[in-house]
């Protein structure tokens, strides 16, 4: 399967996911969506450790102002798990990678992007004591946040199951030699000499953005200057 064929399919349950009012059924859909990247991710590096069709790269992804500093956090919570890396620019970020991952991880961030800015405003809900800004940032933050460990835990239970299935540990060392390769690239090129943090200070915000990442579609069942973002 060609990897154009996986991210059509992707951005074809996200969109029917959204289109949904019942959650169970949303739910469903991006299972399929995060299971059908993730095997192929595994096909992928299991058929052949660099595939030929494949290689090391870097594409930029423009982040959508207002906020972007704070929409990038979304972007590299999205790419550590799908062995990819983020360097932020003040207009745009730059995504390294295998060019096959670095599609995929983008056209998940363009979906929950578009779910993110929608829980927001349908969550909006400012104290008197907090800054409508600091409200928003944090929201962002807890989003991020919620749908990394989401991720985190998809990505985790997916290699077990491939392991399980070859009967041996041999998915998690090809994927690990893969997310070396991803590592030395990124230091050869990137130029990145310190990671970038965001200050949450709005509380009340950061728990709406966690409940919103909480109910996202993962597909989980159940600058001047750069700044690199941190696994």
């Amino acid at each position: 399967m060609q990897v154009s064929d996986v991210i059509g399919k992707i951005e074809a349950l996200f969109a029917k996911a959204a289109s949904t009012e019942f959650a169970p059924e949303a739910e469903a859909l991006q299972a399929k969506a995060q299971e059908l990247m993730t095997k192929y991710q595994i096909e992928m590096a299991m058929l052949n450790d660099r595939m030929l069709d494949d290689e090391l790269t870097h594409a930029i992804v423009h982040i959508n102002n207002p906020y972007n500093i704070d929409k990038s956090i979304l972007l590299n919570a999205i790419a550590k798990h799908n062995y990819c890396k983020v360097i932020r620019y003040r207009e745009y970020c730059k995504v390294f990678g295998y060019k096959n991952d670095i599609k995929m991880v983008t056209a998940m961030y363009t979906a929950l992007e578009l779910h993110m800015i929608s829980e927001m405003w349908k969550n909006y809900d400012v104290p008197d004591y907090v800054s409508a800004v600091a409200w928003k940032k944090s929201f962002f933050a807890g989003y991020a946040s919620k749908i990394s460990s989401r991720l985190a835990k998809a990505k985790r239970e997916s290699v077990a199951d491939a392991n399980k299935t070859n009967g041996n540990d041999s998915v998690s060392l090809v994927l690990l030699k893969k997310d070396e390769l991803v590592q030395q690239y990124y230091d050869e090129n990137s130029g990145a000499t310190r990671s970038s943090t965001r200050t949450v200070t709005s509380m009340s915000g950061y728990g709406a953005g966690t409940s919103a990442g909480g109910r996202a579609n993962i597909g989980q069942s159940s600058v001047g200057g750069s700044r690199a973002l941190g696994r």
